[in-house]
């Protein structure tokens, strides 16, 4: 108890001198305000009373790691303190090779929001979505849990189990879904030939080599036929690499800005196209969802900005901003919000995504309902039949009904709507020429 009083008494006397001492001489930059002297004193009060007062003894060390987590939350959803536990657990490459369950997420709103299930993951094949809220893993609630804490729950050993709850638009009731993690190991660059000269690639996130990747697919496409048009996906691409970004956008841009930083108001960081290796001017579309974020994003505003490609799709999801991880010496970290990506005309892309030229739902619309006029005579005269006439009539309809059975129809199979629309776009462009 002396112990604690003489440290109370021997810091605020350390913070009082400080204050003195700030209104003799000139602030550095980075010094705190008078104001930030006193709420700093102020703090140092309330751990005192807490360490002191507080019905159970308590965790000192625990106390101010929850401080500086409840600092970070004041700033954005992207900005968190991370024990020496969950930053140790986060420093994994970007290689496309790791164990999880295949998720993309963020905060927003305060919910855990999943902003895309990676192509081919356990998360996917469960039929997670883009936009789910995760309100529970493992049955421990979400809702006061920062970023860097639920993806360290939801990764885990090799063919163990996680339980998420979630809550989808549209739906009344939440639903838990099991999943088993795995090695995630995504291939960056899938692509197909079409038919036609028009050609299809998808891009599901921008790891290491991703551009490389695309350049020798784009190479082998256009050695069995000349490149006439290109669907570029990004559809359910939660992001990656700046640089691998800036690298694709490249390779279809000659000339202009692909993105740039902007930090407290001033530039800070520019990204500019080169002639080199760039790709010939064939007509593009560019496949963006609400599951298309971060650097997917930065590419489909430099493409579009730079009116190199059509965008269809839905609206991005709207994440586009730069963290920096800094280690502390406790083997902490902090992940903090730096600066935010603009595209080449200035858009900010942090909260507002980019809207598509031509806004393509995923599901066709459906038609409109048949007019129902008045019964004609013949459903009038059905609806008089008597007893006597309606057995006759169901006799007959089933003698003719045993002499053909029915035949099975296999489903047809799904077809994905938003690529066959940027197909048909590209063969319409493409025809003309």
């Amino acid at each position: 108890m002396l112990n604690r009083l003489y440290r109370y008494l021997f810091l605020s006397a350390i913070f009082s001198a400080l204050l003195a001492l700030s209104t003799l001489c000139a602030r550095p930059a980075d010094a705190l305000t008078d104001k930030g002297f006193r709420a700093l004193h102020t703090f140092t009060k309330v751990l005192h009373y807490i360490e002191d007062n507080y019905v159970t003894e308590v965790d000192e060390e625990k106390l101010i790691r929850g401080a500086m987590r409840g600092m970070m939350d004041t700033l954005d959803p992207h900005s968190v303190y991370m024990s020496p536990e969950v930053n140790r657990e986060l420093k994994v490459d970007t290689s496309g090779r790791f164990d999880g369950v295949g998720i993309e997420v963020a905060i927003r709103d305060g919910w855990l929001v999943v902003v895309s299930p990676i192509k081919g993951s356990p998360a996917e094949r469960v039929g997670i979505q883009a936009g789910d809220r995760i309100v529970k893993i493992n049955g421990s609630p979400t809702k006061e849990m920062n970023l860097g804490e639920a993806v360290t729950k939801m990764r885990g050993r090799r063919g163990s189990r996680v339980t998420l709850t979630l809550e989808r638009p549209g739906q009344k009731h939440t639903f838990e879904v099991s999943i088993v993690r795995q090695i995630i190991n995504v291939p960056s660059v899938r692509a197909e030939a079409v038919g036609d000269g028009i050609d299809y690639v998808n891009i599901s996130s921008f790891q290491q080599g991703t551009a490389k990747a695309l350049e020798k697919a784009l190479a082998d496409l256009s050695a069995k036929e000349p490149i006439k048009g290109l669907v570029l996906d990004l559809r359910k691409n939660p992001g990656g690499l700046l640089d691998q970004a800036v690298a694709v956008s490249d390779l279809f841009l000659d000339k202009g800005t692909i993105v740039t930083t902007e930090s407290r108001g001033q530039e800070i960081d520019r990204r500019d196209a080169h002639a080199e290796a760039t790709q010939p001017d064939y007509p593009m579309v560019v496949l963006i969802d609400s599951g298309s974020a971060s650097a997917s994003e930065i590419v489909a505003g430099a493409l579009q900005d730079n009116k190199r490609a059509a965008i269809m799709g839905t609206k991005s999801f709207g994440k586009a901003s730069v963290q920096t991880v800094i280690d502390l010496d406790d083997g902490s970290g902090l992940k903090l919000t730096v600066a935010y990506y603009h595209t080449p005309s200035g858009k900010l892309i942090q909260d507002h995504g980019i809207d598509p030229d031509v806004v393509v739902q995923a599901q066709p619309p459906k038609p409109e309902a048949a007019k129902q006029g008045k019964p004609g005579a013949k459903a009038e005269k059905k609806a008089d039949l008597g007893a006597e006439a309606k057995a006759e009539a169901e006799a007959e309809c089933k003698e003719k009904c045993e002499e053909k059975p029915k035949e099975v129809v296999p489903p047809a199979p799904k077809v994905d709507y938003q690529k066959e629309r940027a197909i048909e776009y590209l063969k319409g462009v493409t025809s003309d020429q």
